[in-house]
């Protein structure tokens, strides 16, 4: 008997059992003993089995292949979820078709249409506020799709988020513990859910600590290194600046410390800063950032064990519910001191209205 005419049928007769148990242990599906698993393992490899995925695909209705759809791969936010995913997939034997959408909505829609064509088991996406009725339609139609950082009401999507809200209330809890009131923060486009989530934590903690909140603290970015850049200006020359800043995205931080060295700001003599997201550079940055470190890798791994769990009709992981939220984690670095003695930014670097570029010769993207 030759490797290539081996069937499934042979290797269950080999292992002492159902053609469909075979078929399930080598498919990874389904339920099965450890015993059972090691002899029907134990039994393809001995005579050599391959699968042929082609007619398994075909038997099934299904090509082993998700899709995920991110809106900017330059972010360390979605290089990391993706690498979760991907890793994950690799595991179970799945194939990941990846699309960039540029935080374009009408790409966001091609994409989602090409992956469908192509026969994709299941959709991992962070949708843009523009298509949130088309991913709505997605989920009530019962393809299965997992959602990041969004909610979409109706249907049955499964939902995986951070607890934002509660990550940029413990931020500037921290600051006021080191004696900081005047806590500005650079916000992001409020049409997405991330973006009102976080400024609604940094409300809640002023409130909580008795600190009115002043409009003039509050700069809105949109994600994107130019708009981190233009937001973090605004603050810092204002007649009476911030002492301390939470920024709320990585990227927008790249701008941010931009702004920073063009104005000639020190961390953390002259300013404070925590921000979201914890690149692998902000450990080696000097002063060392302090950032909320949200698990993105993780919920990479998460959002495709619960894809999978949908595609193949099982209850999704984390407490078999549909909406997983995960915690952040507050790294404290050195980025973070006491407020200067005396109000007013120290410009080091010449003239303030001479410094900036322009906002549209930065690197962009949507957290």
């Amino acid at each position: 008997m030759t490797r290539s005419s081996v069937t499934l049928k042979d290797v269950a007769a080999a292992a002492g059992v159902s053609v469909g148990m075979a078929s399930r242990v080598l498919s990874k599906y389904g339920s099965y003993s450890d015993a059972t698993r090691l002899k029907v393992e134990a039994a393809a490899h001995s005579l050599g089995y391959r699968a042929n995925r082609v007619a398994r695909s075909l038997r099934l209705r299904r090509t082993n292949t998700v899709g995920v759809l991110v809106s900017q791969i330059a972010s360390y936010h979605w290089t990391l979820f993706v690498q979760g995913v991907e890793e994950a997939a690799r595991q179970a034997g799945y194939h990941v078709i990846l699309c960039n959408t540029n935080d374009d909505p009408k790409r966001e829609v091609e994409y989602l249409a090409e992956m469908r064509e192509r026969g994709v088991d299941g959709i991992i996406t962070s949708p843009l506020a523009a298509n949130r009725q088309v991913f709505r339609k997605l989920g009530a139609s019962g393809f299965p799709a997992v959602v990041v950082n969004a909610r979409i009401e109706g249907g049955r999507l499964v939902h995986i988020t951070s607890d934002d809200r509660s990550a940029a209330t413990d931020a500037v809890r921290h600051l006021a513990g080191f004696g900081h009131v005047r806590i500005g923060i650079v916000a992001g486009p409020q049409a997405f859910e991330t973006g009102r989530a976080r400024l609604g934590g940094y409300l809640d903690a002023l409130e909580q600590l008795g600190i009115a909140a002043d409009e003039s603290l509050i700069a809105y970015g949109d994600f994107r290194q130019a708009g981190g850049y233009t937001a973090t200006r605004h603050l810092l020359l204002q007649p009476l600046p911030p002492t301390a800043i939470l920024v709320c995205s990585e990227l927008m931080t790249g701008g941010a410390l931009r702004c920073l060295k063009d104005l000639g700001v020190a961390l953390p003599q002259g300013l404070s800063l925590i921000a979201f997201d914890d690149p692998d550079w902000a450990a080696f940055f000097t002063p060392a950032m302090s950032c909320l470190r949200e698990e993105r890798f993780y919920m990479g791994r998460l959002a495709f064990e619960a894809l999978v769990a949908a595609i193949e009709k099982r209850a999704s992981p984390a407490g078999q519910t549909r909406e997983i939220v995960l915690k952040s984690e507050l790294i404290q670095r050195e980025s973070v001191a006491a407020p200067r003695p005396a109000p007013g930014l120290v410009l080091r670097a010449g003239r303030a209205d001479a410094l900036a570029p322009e906002p549209g010769s930065l690197n962009a993207g949507h957290h």
